[in-house]
């Protein structure tokens, strides 16, 4: 029995199909799908059910998950304590950015890792706050940037800031917020966000307590989407005051004058994974940069 065999086995139960299993594994399906059926031939077990909607787990299946998922574990714990005693971190670190790398302090984090952690690699993955959890629980993150609380337990979390947020605008609508008053304001068009956006809550709550609803002409599920609409004349948007004022220098947008209240931004990492010898160096660089 082989450890991908394990790993295959696992991701296959978690997702429910062999296409989202071999793209979050990163390998063809034929392979999925040999790793599958020679688990189940080694094991003696039908361990899946093969219907046209996907995979269902046999009751087989479901008791060897749990025996699968500890031993993956129990391996991790075997890694992480070695390379504990060998004192090196080395290994590919995946960290979700929420927004524009520049107001994470991406450049100074990347310099500590770089001066102090040689052999730490890093990919820097765009992911909403809302969908890092999701990544956590599939394995995809090592850690993340996000808005305000992770909506799963198990995630720790480093306070970072609190940011206000702004109503910005096509800097060519200036003269329009000027004076503007929140029904103004509202019934401007605007670029949305998806509904598990922090900024659709906020936005929306904000409106709700005025007796208001914004006049929504398009949403976008991306920062730097949202932040091209602004610029070429689509509507308004909400962002956090520091990326706000940056852009308002360079001459993209217009601010008003009110705000929409504020977000505390949160570095997370798994809470099982705390004494990993990769995490413990990530959060030592965040608590070193950001003066926490």
């Amino acid at each position: 029995m082989e450890l991908y065999q394990l790993k295959t086995f696992v991701t296959v139960a978690e997702e429910g199909h062999l296409t989202r299993a071999s793209e979050r594994l990163h390998t063809s399906q034929p392979s999925v799908s040999a790793h599958i059926k020679s688990l189940e031939e080694e094991l003696g077990v039908t361990l899946f059910l093969r219907t046209p909607k996907g995979m269902t787990l046999t009751r087989e299946g479901t008791i060897l998950k749990g025996k699968a998922e500890t031993a993956l574990v129990s391996i991790d714990e075997l890694k992480t304590e070695a390379f504990t005693m060998k004192d090196k971190v080395v290994g590919t670190a995946r960290i979700g950015l929420h927004i524009d790398p520049r107001f994470l302090k991406i450049d100074l984090f990347l310099s500590y890792i770089r001066q102090h952690y040689q052999e730490l690699d890093f990919h820097l993955l765009q992911q909403w706050s809302w969908q890092q959890p999701e990544a956590f629980k599939k394995g995809l993150l090592d850690g993340g940037f996000i808005y305000n609380q992770p909506e799963m337990q198990g995630l720790e979390t480093i306070a970072l800031r609190k940011s206000n947020v702004v109503v910005v605008a096509p800097v060519q609508w200036k003269n329009k917020l000027d004076g503007a008053g929140w029904p103004d304001i509202a019934a401007m068009p605007w670029i949305w966000t998806p509904s598990n956006c922090n900024f659709n809550k906020i936005g929306m709550q904000t409106f709700a307590d005025r007796g208001l609803s914004p006049n929504t002409v398009t949403v976008a599920d991306q920062e730097p989407l949202i932040n091209t609409l602004v610029t070429a004349g689509i509507g308004l948007a909400l962002m956090i005051e520091e990326e706000a004022l940056d852009a308002a220098a360079n001459g993209r947008v217009a601010i008003w004058s009110e705000s929409m209240g504020s977000v505390d931004l949160n570095f997370i990492y798994a809470e099982n994974r705390a004494a990993n010898p990769m995490i413990k160096a990530i959060t030592e660089a965040i608590r070193q940069v950001w003066e926490v």
